[in-house]
C-alpha cells in the first residue's frame, strides 16, 4: 500500500509527524552530580524559561508531573528547559536512562552528599516532599512548587 503513495506525499506525511511529535526531546547523555555547589550554578546558567524538578525514585506522582511538564514546558516558541534531579540516586543512575520520565528532561542530575542540606541550601522551607519544582521565569528567583504547577503557573512562566 505505501509503495504506492507518491513520494511528495510520504514526505510531507514525515514532515506532519515529526510537528506532532514536538514534544519528544533528546534524552539525557548520562547522569551528573547535584552537590552543594549545583544548584548556585543552576539558579545562575540554567536556560529561562526553566524547570528544576526534584524527585525520588520511589515517587508515585513524580513520573506523571515529570512527562506533564516535558509536553506543557516543549509546545510553542517559548521552549523551556527541563531538569530532573534524582534525590535518593545513590545506586545505578545509570539505569534511570530507561526510564520514559526520565529522558523527556534535558538534563538529569543525582544528589551526592547529606540529602537535608542539600534541600535546606535550596530552599530553607522544604521539607522533602516530592514532586518539588523550581520554575524559573525569564528572570529572577524560582517560584517554588509542590506537586503539579496550575496552568496558571505555567503560563506565567512561560510568558515573553
Amino acid at each position: 500500500m505505501y509503495a504506492k503513495l507518491p513520494g511528495r506525499f510520504l514526505i510531507s506525511l514525515l514532515a506532519v509527524l515529526s510537528l506532532m511529535a514536538g514534544t519528544v526531546t533528546a534524552a539525557p547523555r548520562g547522569t551528573q552530580a547535584f552537590d552543594k555547589t549545583t544548584w548556585q550554578k543552576l539558579k545562575k546558567d540554567l536556560p529561562r524559561p526553566g524547570v528544576v524538578v526534584f524527585t525520588t525514585t520511589d515517587c508515585a506522582f513524580c513520573p506523571d508531573v515529570i512527562e506533564s511538564l516535558a509536553v506543557d514546558l516543549k509546545k510553542g516558541k517559548s521552549r523551556a528547559t527541563l531538569a530532573v534531579v534524582v534525590m535518593d540516586g545513590a545506586s545505578q543512575p545509570e539505569s534511570w536512562l530507561k526510564d520514559a520520565h526520565y529522558r523527556k528532561a534535558d538534563s538529569l542530575y543525582v544528589f551526592e552528599g547529606q540529602a537535608t542540606a542539600l534541600r535546606y541550601g535550596i530552599d530553607p522551607r522544604w521539607r522533602g516532599m516530592t514532586p518539588y519544582l523550581a520554575m524559573f521565569g525569564r528572570s529572577g528567583e524560582p517560584t517554588f512548587v509542590v506537586g503539579t504547577p496550575s496552568r496558571a503557573q505555567i503560563a506565567e512562566l512561560l510568558k515573553p
